[in-house]
């Protein structure tokens, strides 16, 4: 739909430059979560030559996370005061300093503390994307936006893990992905910004703004949602070969079919949103998502491996990867949330979506499947379903929704 046609329905005027906003900020996302997962590739490196655990070795691939959990609210808070491109400037800068001072960490802890502070940025723009993204796409195109944006962080790991692949040493590997990055924060401070009349949404910044975000039921039912859906994606980031080995496979297959499974997830972060967006309703598309895109995959984990295995695998990734950018889009459609605020309430769901998926996969997940891989991935297929269940109860988010045909009742009465 054209920004005039999207005006007419919603009051809302789109710049054609939004396409350059999402992908500046697609391209950050990807190139933060790229650079941070870089050490996943080189396992065998720090487990027997660096004499790390495989439980410090789990703790340092979600590393990211719990730096999530830990500057989520104050990064947009400090949004909604100084602006966001300001303070995601200020993040990449942080997170870049740190890439390159990894390059130089020969031991364990050192390069634990670098990847926790390059973690900073990816709160930054996690906080930030809804208002950054609402600014320019505003509420018809807002679930649009936010799947690209998501799906960033897929491209930038699998890129990450392809090319690390092919790279034996992991001193050049992270000299290449500081590089990278860097071309990244270039295209960044050259292109991207927020459109004119934006910073009339900045807030004084007081603690009003946590209280008033805090008690938005909806926000807190939102915010569970991803709870459950984050945890499960994060426990799928690099551990699809080990649980495809678990299964029986060898390790070149079970490697070449989870990269399948990654490149047929990336377009179900494409389709989901701009179905959403075209029927106006959320809740049918993570329907969809969540409950057939699970089945499809607990289905595959749960039968032996057979020739039905690669397509049920294939079919569920499609469908399924699509429910964390509904989800998390979902934050910047509530009309009770005033825009100045949407740094605030992104922060707040990313604090819960990070600390999840820190927590989940480690201490709850592999406590309850018992050692078995097949039953940890079943177990992130549930924990998806309890996803779908939650943003079933919370209202319709989607523009034909109760709460927004409400909204816009009222707007019309006040006009008259």
């Amino acid at each position: 739909m054209g920004s005039s046609e999207a005006g007419r329905k919603t009051g809302e005027e789109l710049s054609p430059r939004r396409w350059v906003a999402v992908a500046c900020i697609g391209l950050m996302h990807a190139a933060l979560m790229g650079v941070l997962m870089v050490p996943g590739a080189y396992a065998d490196t720090f487990i027997g030559g660096w004499g790390v655990s495989q439980e410090m070795f789990v703790q340092l691939t979600m590393i990211g996370f719990l730096t999530g959990a830990v500057f989520s609210i104050p990064m947009g808070m400090l949004a909604d005061r100084f602006g966001v491109t300001r303070v995601l400037g200020a993040g990449m800068v942080i997170s870049l300093v740190a890439s390159l001072a990894r390059v130089f960490c020969t031991s364990y802890w050192p390069l634990y503390a670098s990847c926790f502070v390059m973690g900073i940025g990816l709160a930054g723009l996690n906080s930030n994307s809804v208002k950054f993204l609402r600014a320019w796409f505003g509420t018809r195109q807002l679930t649009t936006a936010m799947t690209l944006y998501v799906s960033g962080a897929g491209i930038g790991v699998t890129a990450a893990m392809g090319i690390a692949a092919e790279v034996p040493s992991v001193h050049t590997a992270f000299v290449g992905a500081s590089a990278a990055f860097a071309v990244a924060c270039v295209v960044w401070f050259a292109l991207a910004r927020m459109p004119r009349g934006a910073a009339v949404e900045r807030d004084d910044y007081s603690l009003a703004a946590v209280r008033a975000v805090l008690k938005n039921r909806t926000l807190l039912l939102v915010s569970a949602a991803m709870v459950f859906s984050m945890a499960s994606m994060a426990a799928y980031s690099g551990n699809v070969p080990m649980g495809l080995a678990g299964k029986g496979l060898d390790p070149a297959t079970a490697a070449a079919w989870a990269s399948l499974i990654n490149l047929f997830g990336m377009p179900s972060n494409w389709i989901a949103g701009p179905i959403a967006d075209k029927l106006r309703r959320i809740k049918p598309v993570m329907a969809v998502s969540a409950f057939g895109g699970s089945a499809l995959l607990i289905t595959a984990w749960s039968l032996p491996v057979g020739p039905w295995s690669l397509p049920l695998f294939l079919a569920g990734a499609i469908v399924v990867w699509g429910n964390v950018a509904l989800i998390k889009g979902s934050v910047g459609m509530i009309p009770d949330i005033e825009p100045r605020y949407l740094g605030t309430a992104g922060g707040i769901q990313t604090f819960f979506q990070n600390l999840a998926a820190f927590v989940i996969p480690s201490f709850v997940f592999v406590p309850l499947s018992g050692g078995s891989m097949p039953a940890y991935f079943v177990l992130c297929g549930v924990s998806v379903i309890i996803a779908g269940a939650i943003m079933m109860i919370a209202p319709e988010l989607g523009l034909a929704g109760k709460v927004h045909r409400a909204r816009d009742s009222r707007a019309d009465q006040s006009s008259r």
